[in-house]
């Protein structure tokens, strides 16, 4: 029925359309109907699923071995969470986040996770009565609003940590919002966040849930695309880290305050985060702090002899605005711009340099 529609790069050829339409509505209107419908109850393609909630990596190598009490992989549908039965919640908790990920479900009501490992300290919902906390979610509620049965999901009390009432319901909803802003603008915004800083402090006499001193989040964005998103990553990649402390009087402080870099995350938290991007990548990204120039971080050059070609010289694809330069001798200044062919793929850029006499030395640099 459809052998004359004409498709050239993705454009319809309309007039085509038209005449086949036509002859549907005159000969099949059944047919008509049904398409019709088919597109119309097409379901959007939501970010919801266990294969991208993790995508940047395990930053604490957490495992789902039920006796490890202290880094517990739980993997769901709508996030990825390292679960501290010793602390009675999350270390971190990593999800995705889209706009076709929100709709319109509401609040559920705060569960005990009876999914958790029998041998395992099971929290109640009303644990934190009394407490002065709120039961602060990590994957946020307001992320998970495409059904009812997706948003009780993180309404489980292993996806919740004790905040004060100026961190959770100030400073970092605000964070939140600005996270479904940043999704609404065509991107995909991959998420990290926790607790850190334990001492003695716990919300009640009971002894059941430690309360952090400090609360810290990742933030990856991402234009939108059909493949995993850390194909579309690069070191030109915005990434927003913040720690904020987990105290009264911040309530109205704008989360700006509070940035930091990854790299400074990994030290306070013991963590390696961005473990699933390439070596470089993930290490200029580690250092950003945003709003402030990205940082030059040198790649590794590498080369390679052989006798068909000469120097192949490499860099990671990841190195962005360096160019190749050369020099005879390692105390003179006299470098100068390489000037030759040069390739690349997904992985690296290379340069292959003809096979010469005497000693040549060569360096990237950035302007």
């Amino acid at each position: 029925m459809f052998e004359n529609i004409v498709v050239n790069r993705g454009i319809l050829d309309f007039r085509i359309m038209e005449k086949t339409i036509a002859n549907i509505f005159t000969r099949n209107w059944l047919a008509v109907r049904v398409l019709l419908f088919a597109i119309i109850v097409l379901p959007a393609s939501a970010k919801i699923g266990i294969t991208n909630q993790m995508q940047l990596g395990n930053p604490s190598n957490a495992t789902t071995d039920t006796n490890n009490h202290s880094h517990f992989l739980i993997q769901r549908t709508v996030e990825a969470l390292d679960y501290n039965d010793n602390l009675r919640e999350p270390n971190w908790a990593s999800w995705d986040l889209t706009t076709d990920d929100l709709g319109s479900s509401g609040r559920s009501t705060f569960l005990q996770d009876t999914t958790l490992p029998g041998n395992f300290n099971w929290v109640k919902a009303t644990d934190y009565s009394g407490s002065g906390y709120d039961r602060g979610h990590m994957c946020p509620s307001g992320d998970r609003t495409v059904s009812t049965s997706v948003n009780d999901l993180v309404f489980y009390m292993s996806n919740i940590i004790p905040q004060t009432p100026d961190n959770n319901q100030g400073v970092w909803e605000s964070l939140e919002t600005y996270c479904r802003t940043i999704a609404s603008q065509g991107n995909e915004v991959l998420i990290t966040c926790g607790p850190s800083g334990f001492g003695t402090n716990q919300i009640n006499a009971a002894g059941l849930v430690y309360i952090p001193s400090n609360t810290w989040k990742i933030i990856v964005v991402v234009t939108n695309g059909n493949d995993m998103a850390t194909n579309r990553i690069t070191s030109l990649t915005r990434v927003i880290a913040v720690n904020i402390p987990n105290i009264a009087g911040i309530r109205s402080a704008p989360w700006t305050n509070y940035l930091v870099s990854v790299k400074q995350l990994q030290t306070t938290t013991g963590y390696t985060f961005f473990s699933a991007l390439p070596a470089y990548t993930a290490a200029v990204l580690r250092a950003k702090i945003d709003g402030q120039p990205d940082p030059v971080i040198p790649p590794p050059l590498s080369g390679n002899v052989t006798n068909a070609t000469g120097l192949v010289l490499s860099w990671p694809a990841g190195a962005t605005g360096f160019f190749l330069q050369k020099n005879t001798n390692l105390i003179s200044t006299n470098w100068t711009t390489f000037i030759g062919s040069v390739s690349s793929n997904a992985a690296t850029i290379s340069v292959t340099i003809p096979a010469q006499s005497g000693a040549n030395f060569f360096r990237l640099v950035h302007p």
